[in-house]
């Protein structure tokens, strides 16, 4: 929000911090089971809409469709570095104020190398769109924006779920990423 005053919506996405749903262990065992699974994108497409599904159902949040597009990272590049990647993004469409159909699309490939991203990624990936679905038909936002509370409930989730490690480290105070020892 550089330059502008946080209006409403960033307000409530960056106060809602808890636990976006409580995961069932049917949810967990979906989760560990993408970190084992395999690299192709049918399973992974499969098995990440089960556990999408039971998080829907749990959330009381209406129906959203995964997509895994088996291809590379849509990205830009300067012709000699990398300047961004999209890892995958969340679209929805209403009706009377609420999401009528809502999709997730991930991409399976890196953006340069196009090597299939691992199973930790895909996961983050999944938890992190779905938690955008979680913003817009859960809390009703009509937008869904990246403050900390979305990243707080990010964390909540993937640590309820038992899969935290999944997430990169909370950032300390100073900016920098810290780590906590097991």
């Amino acid at each position: 929000m550089f330059g502008r005053r946080p209006d409403a919506t960033y307000r409530r996405s960056q106060t809602a911090t808890g636990l976006p749903v409580q995961p069932s262990p049917i949810a967990r065992g979906l989760a560990l089971r993408i970190i084992d699974s395999s690299e192709d994108p049918v399973e992974r497409r499969r098995v990440g809409q089960l556990l999408i599904d039971e998080l829907d159902s749990l959330a009381c949040l209406p129906h959203c469709d995964l997509v895994v597009a088996d291809r590379a990272q849509v990205h830009s590049h300067n012709g000699q570095r990398l300047q961004s990647k999209t890892y995958g993004y969340y679209r929805c469409t209403f009706a009377d104020g609420a999401v009528k159909s809502a999709r997730i699309r991930i991409y399976h490939k890196t953006a340069v190398r196009q090597q299939v991203i691992t199973t930790k990624v895909f996961l983050n990936t999944l938890l992190h769109e779905w938690e955008h679905h979680h913003d817009f038909a859960g809390l009703r936002l009509p937008r869904s924006p990246h403050t900390a509370g979305f990243y707080a409930r990010l964390r909540a989730l993937a640590g309820a779920l038992e899969v935290g490690f999944v997430m990169p480290p909370e950032p300390g105070a100073d900016g920098t990423a810290q780590t906590s020892a097991a």
